[in-house]
């Protein structure tokens, strides 16, 4: 049976955030190509929500790259995979 995916209202946030400056800057395809990673990243984790690397500091949350500069962090909890938010490498380096 599949993980239900729900969102803290810090990743919606980030994440909307991202979107609007790929958008801004990049323009419609490139903000495209990341919402459809993400939509691809989570369809992977509601069938294997294991696969995500565990943080030495927090090991009940877990990161998977979405795209380069991209990272989910999750956690796992019961049937669900909380999506505890959605981070710009660049901005944030030693997550």
């Amino acid at each position: 049976m599949d993980h239900a995916i729900v969102w803290t209202e810090d990743a919606q946030e980030n994440y909307r955030q991202i979107a609007i400056y790929l958008l801004d800057a990049y323009g419609f395809d490139t903000a495209d190509a990341f919402t459809d990673t993400v939509n691809a990243k989570l369809r992977i984790l509601e069938k294997s929500p294991f696969i995500g690397r565990r943080l030495d500091a927090l090991p009940s949350v877990r990161k998977l790259p979405v795209q380069p500069y991209n990272m989910v962090y999750y956690a796992i909890a019961e049937r669900q995979v909380i999506i505890l938010n959605i981070l710009d490498s660049r901005r944030y380096p030693s997550l």
